[in-house]
């Protein structure tokens, strides 16, 4: 017979649906003006990397800047072209050295952002030196490496997903129907590809917080969401939307308002608002699964329990 007590216990739902973690992970920076002033500050130089090769005028930068970022500038507009001809030894040093650089910024804002939302997640108010201190004491190895083996991870799953979807065998058929079926396929290829970034982001999370490494990440990543990974595809389906989102007004709609600076500004300060949340979801998406799997085993311990006293 199953007791009373734990019946209620057991069809209690500590944990959150989609809407849930994405309204909790809103009033995270809500609750806080550090959590805001500290990511402000981490984003600055990630902002401004990003954004000044997209600007017309380089002439204000001192002039040992002004080759790297004309170099990435030149590079980035001819990246779109039909040009195969490989770049100069020298424009791709740049480019590797930009890239580089970019992602250790972008590593910054992770580990500080998943550092201060997992205090703040329970703790509504906090202070600056409780925020940033455990940054300065943990061992950077592990979350880097796991970071950049899930930046790697990502680009190449997404490059492939793109090639799919923009030079796939049935994108120059002319029949409708092989045309939906390429639609399909594509969208699909997105969803799994959805699926994965979570996975592959679980495990930086877990990284930070955990301690986990590498491969070991993943894996407990995978063991972590197990039963909640529907919900995480979903998650970063929503912030691949709000990433296209933002590039489409330029791309397909000639937006280009204030001689394009002031559009490109926006821009860039909306990719590093959503950088911060992305990783303050994923944080609250981290605590979500932590109670599934809680609640799990207890179910577990509870089952194997009335299964022992029913042989007895």
């Amino acid at each position: 017979m199953e007791n009373p007590v734990m019946v209620p216990e057991m069809k209690k739902k500590p944990y959150l649906g989609t809407f849930g973690i994405i309204k909790s992970a809103i009033k995270i920076p809500l609750s806080s003006y550090t959590f805001l002033f500290i990511t402000f500050l981490v984003s600055l130089p990630l902002f401004c990397a990003r954004l000044i090769p997209k600007l017309p005028d380089l002439s204000v930068l001192p002039s040992f800047l002004q080759m790297p970022f004309l170099t990435t500038q030149k590079l980035s507009l001819s990246a779109g072209s039909y040009d195969t001809e490989p770049p100069p030894v020298l424009d791709s040093i740049f480019l590797t050295l930009n890239t580089l650089l970019i992602d250790i910024l972008r590593f910054v804002v992770a580990i500080t952002t998943v550092h201060s939302a997992s205090k703040l997640h329970h703790a509504a108010t906090t202070s600056t030196r409780s925020l940033i201190g455990p940054i300065s004491t943990t061992a950077l190895v592990r979350p880097i490496s796991t970071f950049f083996l899930a930046s790697f991870f990502s680009s190449v799953s997404l490059e492939a997903a793109a090639y799919w979807g923009g030079q796939g065998p049935l994108v120059r058929s002319r029949t409708i129907f092989f045309h939906v079926v390429h639609g399909i396929t594509f969208a699909a290829a997105m969803a799994v590809w959805s699926g994965f970034c979570a996975f592959w982001n679980m495990g930086v999370v877990l990284s930070v917080l955990e301690g986990k490494r590498g491969l070991g990440a993943f894996s407990a990543s995978g063991d972590l969401m197990k039963g909640n990974r529907t919900r995480g595809t979903i998650l970063m389906a929503i912030h691949t939307a709000w990433r296209v989102s933002l590039v489409l007004p330029g791309s397909f709609l000639g937006w280009d308002f204030f001689g394009g600076v002031g559009y490109k500004v926006a821009q860039e300060w909306l990719f590093s608002a959503e950088t911060v949340m992305n990783w303050v979801v994923l944080v609250v998406y981290y605590y979500d699964c932590k109670n599934r799997q809680r609640e799990r085993k207890k179910t577990i311990m509870v089952l194997e329990k009335d299964e022992g006293s029913g042989q007895v």
